[in-house]
Formats: structure tokens, C-alpha cells, sequence
């Protein structure tokens, strides 16, 4: 099972809070602050999105954290992999090698064309996207998914 991290959640959270921004900067107390975050983790995890080139950082009285480009050319693939590493559904997926059952593995094609699957869609999926309120629109480009599948997504209720 895929599942971000908090790390991850962290710098979503903050770079689709800078998304809306306007032009101008937050600094990691702000953002914090606003969505109940630990300033300090959050700290860490924007000093890597700096070092990536996804967001700059500007110091004095009007510093803070912008994007550093368009929220349309972030991707959430791009952000897990700063983050956390390569995402990737099992180990044996990952730069860390194969397990033990490698070599008589049966499941390791599908596995390995669902985690592409996965990748693409999380290529695909930019901050901008995220931001954008029409929700419809993000579940209408899911393609060769039939209600004959019988696919059961998760709800979310606040």
C-alpha cells in the first residue's frame, strides 16, 4: 500500500498554501500555525523543497517561502521524491534491491506495471491541480475505469 508520510503531507500542505498565495511569501511559523503543524519538521521538510528548486526562500521582513516555479510544473511524484525518495508500492521496486523471492516472484510484473500506473498518475497530478476547486474535473480524467470493475475508492468525511 502506497502511503505518504507526514513529511510528505507537510510539504503538500505548504506548497499548495503557497500555491494561493498571491506574489507574496509565508514563513514556516505561518504556515504552521495555520494548519497545526510541527514548525520545526515543517522547517526541515521546506529546506529540502529549497535545495530542490521548488521554492525559494528570502530573508528579512518580507522573507519567507514562495514557489520558485509555476504550481502547474510541481508534481506530487517530484514532491515524494525530495521528500521521501522514489515512491514505489513494494521494496523490491525500490533502488534498495530485490527480497529473497526475487527470482520466483509472480507478482513482480504486475506489481512493477501497477507502480507505473501509480507514477504516471502522480506525474501527472501537479500543485495547481490540487488547488483547483473543480473537483469534478479531476475525477472525470480518470480513464479505463469501468463501474464493471467494480472499484471501491476510500471516502474522505471531514
Amino acid at each position: 500500500m502506497l502511503k505518504l508520510s507526514k513529511k510528505v503531507d507537510y510539504a503538500l500542505i505548504a506548497l499548495m498554501h503557497l500555491a494561493q498565495q498571491d506574489a507574496g511569501a509565508s514563513s514556516a511559523r505561518e504556515v504552521a500555525t495555520i494548519y497545526g503543524m510541527p514548525q520545526d519538521l515543517l522547517a526541515k521538510v521546506l529546506q529540502k523543497l529549497t535545495r530542490s528548486g521548488l521554492v525559494v526562500s528570502r530573508q528579512g521582513v518580507k522573507g519567507g517561502y514562495s514557489l520558485a516555479r509555476p504550481a502547474e510544473a510541481i508534481t506530487v511524484a517530484r514532491v515524494i521524491e525530495v521528500v521521501e525518495g522514489r515512491p514505489s508500492l513494494t521494496q523490491c521496486l525500490t533502488d534498495l534491491g530485490a527480497c529473497e523471492q526475487f527470482d520466483t516472484c509472480n507478482i513482480k510484473s504486475p506489481l512493477q506495471r501497477l507502480n507505473d500506473e501509480v507514477l504516471l498518475m502522480l506525474s501527472r497530478t501537479t500543485i495547481a491541480r490540487m488547488c483547483d476547486d473543480d473537483h469534478a474535473s479531476f475525477a472525470g480524467e480518470r480513464t479505463n475505469v469501468a463501474a464493471a470493475d467494480d472499484v471501491h475508492l476510500p471516502v474522505i468525511q471531514d
